[in-house]
């Protein structure tokens, strides 16, 4: 959490509240005196959290902007069932809309999603296009059945089943160089210490539901979501992602969406280059035309 460590004055605790209990949240609000322009909503990925927008919400606040993160129901902080079936799309969507009227009352907002967040995010919108301004997809992809570098989701549920949060732990580590002493950009201890923790505080059924959840494709028909009249935006990292470059292209092109493409950066744009995911986000919600 080191990206955290140089904003801390900016960012603030929240507690909301989810459709199982409590949700634990982040918000980093504009200064006296910076033009309030709106409310963003941003939701981590599998084995996620809030902390993953840790350099974002300070940045985004100074763009006048208030900036809320939260951990999904079950992920690190947040309250969960001991239950998979308390995992359903319809129960983390249903969390993310309650989040947005807890955060922005009756004013739609902008949407994040990084990843699996970025399934829940497209799953919400449909329920209540109206509700939202925008919506970015960051590094997530169409589908985690086909087009995707992820091993197919009932394989890795069979594994964890067995071996557990430490399972996940080892393969992700290990995928994404993160035990590697000689690997590039790899994290500080600290960091790394975190990731461990947060991965091993996440509920097991979390963790299997959300599996679940990915054997059906969020989105059947891309045209549905092109058709809801929100603003698109599909941003992604060029070089080890989950899905290759010209998956995002492809899917930017059946949703009719604006695309930014981050080079060298793999699956954490939000992390690797969140000065520029910054930048993007407020010029798309300046321009959210794709044609600009």
């Amino acid at each position: 959490m080191s990206q955290a460590a140089d904003h801390t004055t900016d960012i603030v605790p929240l507690t909301l509240d989810g459709g199982y209990g409590a949700l634990t949240a982040w918000e980093a609000v504009p200064a006296p005196g910076v033009t309030a322009l709106g409310t963003v909503v941003l939701v981590p990925g599998f084995t996620g959290s809030k902390e993953d927008f840790a350099a974002m919400l300070p940045l985004l606040a100074d763009a006048g902007y208030r900036a809320v993160a939260y951990d999904q129901r079950g992920q690190w902080q947040s309250d969960g069932p001991d239950e998979i079936d308390g995992y359903t799309m319809a129960d983390f969507s249903g969390d993310l809309a309650r989040v947005v009227d807890q955060v922005s009352g009756d004013e739609p907002v902008h949407l994040v999603g990084h990843s699996f967040g970025g399934y829940v995010a497209r799953v919400a919108l449909l329920d209540r296009p109206a509700r939202f301004r925008s919506l970015t997809l960051l590094a997530s992809g169409p589908s985690s059945v086909a087009d995707i570098n992820f091993p197919p989701p009932h394989l890795v549920a069979q594994a964890v089943e067995q071996g557990g949060q430490e399972f996940i732990w080892q393969q992700m580590s290990t995928a994404m160089g993160l035990t590697d002493p000689n690997a590039a950009g790899r994290p500080e201890p600290a960091k790394l210490e975190f990731l461990h923790t947060r991965i091993l505080a996440t509920k097991k059924a979390n963790i299997l539901g959300i599996l679940r959840v990915m054997e059906v494709p969020p989105l059947a028909d891309p045209t549905v979501l092109r058709n809801a009249g929100v603003p698109i935006l599909i941003a992604y990292g060029d070089t080890g992602d989950l899905w290759d470059p010209q998956v995002h292209e492809r899917f930017a092109e059946q949703l009719g969406a604006r695309r930014a493409v981050y080079p060298g950066v793999g699956h954490l744009p939000n992390e690797d280059r969140p000065e520029q995911v910054c930048a993007d986000l407020v010029d798309f919600w300046g321009h959210p035309d794709p044609r600009q």
